[in-house]
């Protein structure tokens, strides 16, 4: 008998991971000519509940793992599979959500939040009510007719937020989405992302180039590499405890010291990166 692992009302086993990367390569053709290699052989695996952030310096293929898992991107070599089955397509289990936010202008944010279900059927009053919940959840209930241009940047990613989650996924997939706001804000949809997520029970696996907040959201922070070719470096488990405060967990010593430990790994592969881009600099000139 499979030992289990709870994740909200549902049990997986422990082997039926929300996202398993196994040996994954990706390679893509240069336009002129030849082919470059994006990562070797990530192993990566995100239990059910868990929230996972990758790190890694500019350049090191962290999106494209990201797709990788979302289905976007096929891998060249290795596997893919979510709870226990190959994703051949697109992740229908996972929701995406994007450094740029993916709202259509010429839509209301109400029609906006509700596309997702309007798309897989559900009727447009029954879409509507579920879409006013979410609204509500992100403190954008009195925004419903609005349109994108007529939102701050902290409004739009609420919207955003409201979008992936009304669809109900088992996996949040999200590439650098609070990356365009400012500091305080940032910190701000930081708590609120781990409110939701708190209360769900689903897989987060979360790309930034910020350390800090990495730590402060995450279970568990992975390295990538310096890139081309990047491969997991470290693995390193978060064990402050939750509920976490993001706007004093950065004063906590247990923060510090994990930041001081991870970033002495980090600056490692930062360093490569950036002692390559001077070698290419040289060599054009």
């Amino acid at each position: 008998m499979k030992e289990s692992v709870a994740s909200g009302p549902s049990e997986y086993a422990v082997d039926e991971y929300a996202v398993e990367l196994s040996g994954c390569t990706k390679e893509f053709a240069m336009p002129g000519g030849g082919s470059y290699f994006a990562v070797r052989d990530i192993n990566l695996r995100v239990e059910p509940g868990r929230f996972v952030s990758i790190v890694g310096p500019t350049g090191s293929g962290k999106s494209t793992i990201l797709s990788m898992a979302a289905g976007l991107l096929e891998p060249t070599a290795g596997n893919v599979r979510s709870y226990g089955t190959p994703v051949q397509g697109v992740n229908r289990r996972a929701s995406y959500m994007f450094q740029q936010d993916a709202l259509l202008p010429w839509k209301s944010v109400i029609d906006n939040v509700s596309l997702g279900l309007t798309m897989a059927g559900v009727s447009k009053t029954e879409a509507y009510s579920e879409a006013r919940r979410w609204l509500e959840k992100v403190g954008l209930k009195n925004f419903a007719d609005r349109y994108p241009h007529q939102l701050s940047g902290g409004m739009r990613k609420r919207t955003a937020v409201a979008q992936a989650w009304i669809v109900d996924p088992d996996i949040l997939l999200m590439d650098e989405p609070f990356s365009a706001l400012d500091v305080q804000t940032r910190q701000i949809m930081e708590n609120e992302l781990l409110q939701l997520w708190q209360e769900s029970g689903k897989a987060v696996v979360f790309i930034t180039h910020d350390l800090d907040e990495a730590i402060a959201l995450s279970d568990e922070v992975v390295i990538l590499g310096a890139g081309p070719g990047s491969t997991v470096v470290g693995s390193y488990e978060i064990s402050i405890p939750r509920p976490r405060d993001l706007l004093d967990i950065r004063d906590d010593p247990q923060f510090i010291e994990l930041h001081r430990e991870i970033w002495g790994r980090l600056k490692i592969e930062v360093s490569k990166t950036y002692e390559a881009a001077l070698a290419e600099d040289g060599e054009v000139a």
